[in-house]
């Protein structure tokens, strides 16, 4: 059984996206750390289950787009979905706006990957919308970071997580330190946030 796993060697790489302020820097950060995280995910989950052929990979959007292409490198065997998923207007649930297609109706284990678990609520809502429409087989979840509070959360619902760092702390609905100060939509948009008086990444 693998228990929430915090995995070592990219400290620094770690450190300088949590500072970084540029949109291309943090998503070539994001990248570089996927590139990481998808084979040392794919040796873990070799260990534990085998073959890589019965394993269901859901990336979640928008975060966990950028940390595609080093889990599609990583897990060539697998089958791979998209889920599509946003907050409601009031900010208080997780709403999904799409899912492809699951080729399978069961697999040996399911891995969602993301780049951030704040609360653990986004990653509970995929598990449920994917755990309805297929035999999931064990859950897991591949992040850059977690808060201390949504890696426990996710452990009692059965989603281990594998990340390099699992026990941040939460401010509000934010993991501090973040990932370079910057939500979802400003890294796929291109724009950063300019410093307020707060530091880099204020909304004032």
């Amino acid at each position: 059984m693998i228990i929430p796993t915090e995995i070592s060697g990219a400290e620094k790489r770690l450190a300088r996206l949590q500072h970084a302020v540029d949109p291309v820097e943090v998503r070539q950060g994001i990248i570089a750390l996927g590139h990481v995280l998808g084979p040392r995910t794919a040796d873990i989950v070799r260990g534990e289950f085998g073959a890589l052929d019965d394993v269901l990979c859901v990336v979640v959007l928008r975060g966990g787009a950028l940390m595609y292409p080093g889990f599609a490198g990583a897990f060539p065997e697998a089958d791979f979905c998209m889920v599509g998923m946003r907050r409601s207007p009031d900010q208080q649930s997780v709403e999904h706006e799409y899912l492809t297609a699951i080729p399978r109706a069961s697999y040996r284990a399911t891995i969602y990957i993301d780049c951030i678990a704040a609360t653990g609520g986004t990653l509970l809502a995929a598990g449920a919308l994917v755990s309805a429409r297929c035999t999931t087989g064990p859950e897991l979840a591949a992040v850059i970071s977690s808060a201390a509070v949504a890696t426990e959360r996710l452990h009692l619902a059965g989603i281990d997580l594998l990340g390099f760092s699992l026990y941040e702390d939460l401010r509000g609905p934010v993991v501090a330190p973040d990932l370079g100060r910057l939500d979802a939509g400003d890294l796929f948009s291109g724009s950063a946030k300019r410093p307020g008086p707060d530091g880099p990444g204020s909304d004032g």
